[in-house]
């Protein structure tokens, strides 16, 4: 199999040193909009191949990874589709825009692919599929972040810096989390697309000082019981806005993928 991946940042980084290793994998082409990351993690790795069109990627590869940005996924998602190559979505919260998911939907469907997401920072996501087989009644997302991790966004008047005590800085549905905070809520789209939607799916973020990892609890209640779910995830080296966990998931939904045993929903 060939691969491209399109961003070379924090996530796409421990990716593509992970794809280097897979013996499925022949050939990695990587592309990034910093033509110096691409050459970076290049570089780095022995599959590896800069590529800087992504036509000309989508010549090439079997299978699309995207870890850029939800604007990217956005552009070239469709694209990807089109040319009936498989996709991993990693900035999932583009799909919070329904024109969007419907078409990539209609596309997969057409050209007979794959749309990989990955369960991401968060766990519980197999027994909220599982669940939503039936009614579920609530969904609630709970997330704890340190403020190096909301580093670059503007919360109107609240300085992160001098903060002394946890501070909830949004409480709303899902569509609107993911959307004012596109680097730091993907989970929440997740959960969304696994369950009840973007608009049922509640979301609270909390910014703790004294927190060191970035948590979040799961809460559901429907037919098939309750679910309480929670994990304290390390930030990313490199990238504190998300977690080391959330390159593992995509590691891991790419080894199911290739693998002929399918585990779990």
């Amino acid at each position: 199999m060939e691969i491209g991946l399109i961003g070379a940042g924090a996530i796409g980084s421990v990716l593509g040193k992970a794809i280097d290793q897979m013996e499925d994998v022949e050939r990695l082409y990587i592309m990034d909009k910093s033509r110096e990351r691409a050459r970076t993690l290049t570089e780095s790795i022995t599959k590896g191949v800069e590529i800087d069109d992504l036509e000309d990627l989508l010549a090439k590869a079997d299978l699309v990874i995207e870890a850029a940005s939800q604007e990217a996924a956005k552009e070239m998602a469709p694209r990807v589709l089109d040319r009936g190559k498989d996709l991993m979505l990693m900035s999932v919260g583009a799909l919070r825009d329904e024109a969007l998911r419907k078409r990539i939907e209609a596309l997969a469907k057409k050209n007979r692919c794959k749309v990989y997401i990955p369960s991401g920072a968060i766990a519980g996501i197999d027994g909220i599929k599982s669940s939503s087989e039936d009614a579920i009644e609530e969904v609630k997302l709970i997330t704890t972040k340190p403020p190096t991790a909301l580093g670059g966004i503007d919360l109107e008047g609240i300085d992160l810096k001098s903060l002394k005590a946890p501070i909830t800085i949004f409480e709303g549905c899902a569509r609107d989390a993911v959307r004012l905070f596109p680097q730091n809520i993907n989970v929440a789209a997740t959960l969304s697309l696994s369950g009840i939607g973007f608009d049922q799916t509640l979301v609270k973020i909390i910014v703790d000082p004294n927190a060191t990892k970035n948590t979040h609890k799961l809460i559901a209640r429907g037919k098939f019981g309750e679910l309480t779910c929670e994990v304290a995830n390390v930030p990313s080296p490199t990238n504190p806005k998300t977690s080391y966990l959330a390159a593992l998931s995509a590691i891991a939904t790419l080894r199911n993928a290739l693998s002929p045993i399918q585990i779990g929903t």
